[in-house]
C-alpha cells in the first residue's frame, strides 16, 4: 500500500528543545511560567541589576543566566512559528491537490476548497484519480489490436536493434581493417630504420623523425612529422611548413650564355618519409648557400633572386646553384645529355657531403663541449662553396699545366727529343667521410716529373693555398739512369732548391705564384738543356779534320747557355721556346735560327716546330748536323 500522507512538519534543529512538551517544561520551570515571558519586563529587570552597584558576584553570574536563557527561548519561540507556517502551508497545498483530483468527478464540490488563483491557474477536471471501472465492449473489442501493436512495436525495436548492431559490426570490421594497414606500414617505417614514436605535441598520434640531429635550430624544429591515417588506412606524413613539397637543390653549368652542363634531378620517391628527408636537406643546403653566399664576394660569388651563382672569368663560365620542385613538368622531364653533366653532377654531390660533414663536426663539438652556454650565438655559416672554388681553381690550373706539358711534350718528340712528363697525385688518406672532406678543404700537391732530355729532368709541385691561387715549385732531379750531373744545374738552376731527397720539407719561399711564371721558366730551361744535349753530340772528338787541311770548328755553349757557336767565329745555331695563348690554351714553340756560310754566301735560315703544324719538320738533330756540319758557318753569339 502506498504510504499514508502526513501533515507533521520537518524535524527541527538540534539544539534547543526536541518538541512542544519539552519547551513547555522548560518554559514551566522558570519562575512565573508563560505568564512570566514579557520582554520588556526582563529588559527593565535586567537594566535595573545593572545599575546597582553592590550587587555581587553571584547576582552578576545569575543576571548572565537569566540574559542567556531568555535567547534560547525568544530562538525557539521562532523556530515554533516557523515550523507551524509549514504546517499551514502543508495544509494548504495538499487541500488544493485533493480539491484538483475531485474536481474531475465532483465539481460543485471540489470548488469550494479549492484556491481561487489555483483554478485561475489551472482549469478544474485537469487531473483526476478516479479508479478504472470494469471493461466496456469497446474497449474489449481493442484489446486484440492494441497487442498486435505492442507486438508490432516490439519487433521494430528488435530489427532496429539487430540493423544497429549489424551496422555497428560492420564499421568495427572497417575500423580493424583501417587500424591493421595503418599499424602495418607504421611497423614497416620502423624497420625501415625511422625513429617511430608518440608525438610529443598530440600524444594520442604517432610520430616520425626525418631530419637530422644536428641540423639549423630551424630546419631540426621541423623534422619531427606526425603519422596520419588516410582515408583508406595507409599513412599520410603531415608535413610541417618546410617539408609540404618534394624539393632539390640543382647544379646548372652555363658557357658563352649556354647550358652545357646540369645535375639531373630524381623522381619523387614513393618512400613519403624519406622523402620529406631529403626535402629538408636539400632545404638547409639552399640555406647555408645563402649565408655563404653573402661573404664569398671576392671569389666571385653572388646572390640572385632564385639562385647563387658562381662566375669563372677566365673560362667564361657560370655555375647556378638553385633549389627547384620536382613537381614541376619542366624541371622532372628528360633533357638531353650535355658534355658537362658529369661535373655538374660532381659538384652537386661534393656540396651534399660537405653539408653532411658540417653535421658531424656539430655532433662533434656538441659531445666535447664541457662548458655549459658555450655554444649560444649566431652559428657561422658552413663553408660550402668555399672549397668547391678552391679546387675548381686549383684543377684548372693544374689542367693547364697538364695541357702545356703535353703540347711542350709533343714538339720536342716533332724535334725528335724523346721528351716525357709522368703527373703524381697522392691517394686520399682513409675513404671516409672526413677524409673526403678534408681533401675538398686542402688540395693534395701534385707533382710533374718533367724529362727534357736523357741528362736533364725538372720536377714541378703545385701546391694549393686557400688564401692565395696555385703556386709552384721547381726543382732538378737526375733522370733514370744517368750518372752525368744534371746540366740545367749550372746552366739554368730553379730560385732555391734543396736536397732532391728533402723535398717534401722545403719552405714554402721562392714558389712561381702563376702559370705564366712556370711556364717562362720552363721555356728557358728547354733551349738550355738542348745546347748542352747538342754539343756532345754533334761535337768531333777532336778539332782536325779528316785530311788535315783546315781546322773543324770547335763549338762551345755560347752567352745565355742557349746556342752553339764556333769559339773561333762568330757563327753557329740558336735555339728559343716560348708560348703564346691560343684559345685559352698555352701553345708552347720551338725555334732554331743558324747564320752559317753556305758556300761563298752567308745563309740565314730558320725551323720552328709546334704542336698542332702538320708539315713534316726536320728533328732538331739533322738540323744541327746540318748546320753544324759545315766547316765555314757560325752564329752571332750576340743573338
Amino acid at each position: 500500500m502506498p504510504p499514508k500522507l502526513s501533515l507533521q512538519p520537518g524535524p527541527p534543529p538540534n539544539r534547543g528543545p526536541q518538541s512542544i512538551a519539552e519547551f513547555i517544561r522548560r518554559v514551566n520551570a522558570e519562575p512565573g511560567g508563560f505568564r512570566a515571558l514579557n520582554q520588556d519586563e526582563l529588559r527593565k529587570q535586567i537594566e535595573k541589576k545593572r545599575a546597582g552597584g553592590d550587587v555581587e558576584m553571584a547576582d552578576a553570574e545569575e543576571a548572565d543566566d537569566g540574559a542567556t536563557k531568555t535567547n534560547e527561548l525568544l530562538v525557539a519561540r521562532e523556530e515554533l512559528l516557523l515550523n507551524i507556517n509549514k504546517a499551514q502551508k502543508t495544509a494548504a497545498t495538499t487541500l488544493d491537490f485533493i480539491s484538483l483530483l475531485l474536481s474531475k468527478e465532483a465539481p460543485v464540490q471540489a470548488a469550494v476548497t479549492l484556491n481561487p488563483e489555483l483554478r485561475n491557474m489551472v482549469s478544474i477536471g485537469t487531473l483526476g484519480a478516479t479508479a478504472f471501472s470494469a471493461p466496456t465492449a469497446l474497449t474489449q473489442s481493442r484489446v486484440p489490436d492494441n497487442k498486435m501493436v505492442a507486438i508490432g512495436m516490439r519487433l521494430q525495436a528488435v530489427t532496429k536493434a539487430a540493423d544497429s548492431l549489424e551496422s555497428a559490426a560492420r564499421r568495427l570490421e572497417q575500423e580493424i581493417n583501417l587500424e591493421t594497414a595503418y599499424w602495418n606500414e607504421v611497423r614497416a617505417a620502423s624497420e625501415r630504420g625511422w625513429s617511430v614514436f608518440r608525438h610529443p605535441d598530440e600524444p594520442h598520434t604517432m610520430g616520425v623523425k626525418f631530419g637530422f640531429s644536428n641540423a639549423a635550430p630551424d630546419f631540426k624544429a621541423s623534422s619531427i612529422a606526425p603519422l596520419r591515417r588516410a582515408e583508406d588506412g595507409s599513412v599520410f606524413l603531415e608535413h610541417g611548413r618546410m617539408t609540404g613539397v618534394s624539393k632539390r637543390l640543382q647544379v646548372t653549368i652555363t658557357q658563352d650564355g649556354k647550358i652545357v652542363g646540369q645535375s639531373r634531378l630524381p623522381r619523387p620517391l614513393e618512400d613519403d618519409v624519406k622523402e620529406a628527408r631529403d626535402t629538408i636537406f636539400a632545404q638547409e643546403l639552399w640555406h647555408e648557400l645563402n649565408r655563404e653566399g653573402r661573404n664569398l664576394l671576392a671569389q666571385n660569388v653572388c646572390l640572385r633572386k632564385d639562385a647563387v651563382v658562381y662566375t669563372e672569368e677566365e673560362a667564361n663560365r657560370t655555375i647556378f646553384f638553385r633549389l627547384v620542385t620536382l613537381d614541376d613538368d619542366e624541371n622532372t622531364s628528360e633533357s638531353e645529355s650535355r658534355p658537362r653533366d658529369a661535373e655538374a653532377e660532381r659538384i652537386n654531390s661534393t656540396l651534399h657531403l660537405l653539408l653532411i660533414n658540417a653535421h658531424r663536426q656539430n655532433e662533434r663539438r656538441r659531445t666535447e663541449q664541457s662548458t655549459p652556454g658555450a655554444n649560444k650565438g649566431v652559428t657561422p655559416p658552413y663553408e660550402l662553396l668555399f672549397p668547391i672554388t678552391i679546387n675548381r681553381r686549383h684543377e684548372k690550373t693544374v689542367q693547364r699545366c697538364i695541357e702545356f706539358l703535353c703540347a711542350l711534350c709533343q714538339i720536342l718528340r716533332r724535334a725528335g727529343i724523346n721528351a716525357a712528363f709522368n703527373m703524381t697525385e697522392p691517394p686520399i688518406a682513409g675513404d671516409s667521410t672526413e677524409s673526403l672532406a678534408s681533401s675538398l678543404f686542402q688540395p693534395s700537391d701534385v707533382e710533374f716529373d718533367l724529362t727534357l732530355t736523357p741528362a736533364a729532368a725538372l720536377r714541378i709541385i703545385a701546391k694549393s693555398f686557400p688564401e692565395y691561387e696555385t703556386r709552384f715549385q721547381v726543382f732538378l732531379l737526375q733522370p733514370a739512369g744517368s750518372k752525368a750531373e744534371n746540366p740545367l744545374r749550372s746552366a739554368y738552376p730553379p730560385p732555391s732548391y734543396p736536397d732532391p731527397a728533402k723535398i717534401a720539407s722545403a719552405l714554402n719561399d721562392n714558389l712561381y705564384d702563376s702559370t705564366k711564371q712556370l711556364f717562362d721558366h720552363v721555356c728557358h730551361a728547354v733551349p738550355r738543356a738542348l745546347a748542352r744535349h747538342f754539343k756532345d753530340i754533334v761535337s768531333p772528338p777532336n778539332n782536325q779534320s779528316d785530311n788535315g787541311a783546315k781546322p773543324s770548328p770547335k763549338w762551345v755553349v755560347g752567352a745565355f747557355n742557349r746556342s752553339l757557336v764556333d769559339i773561333n767565329s762568330e757563327y753557329g745555331i740558336h735555339l728559343s721556346c716560348e708560348f703564346s695563348e691560343e684559345g685559352g690554351k698555352p701553345v708552347p714553340e720551338l725555334c732554331a735560327t743558324a747564320d752559317f756560310i753556305n758556300g761563298s754566301k752567308k745563309s740565314h735560315e730558320e725551323w720552328t716546330w709546334r704542336p698542332q703544324d702538320e708539315d713534316e719538320v726536320k728533328p732538331l738533330e739533322d738540323v744541327m748536323k746540318y748546320v753544324l756540319g759545315k766547316h765555314e758557318l757560325g752564329i752571332d753569339t750576340h743573338v
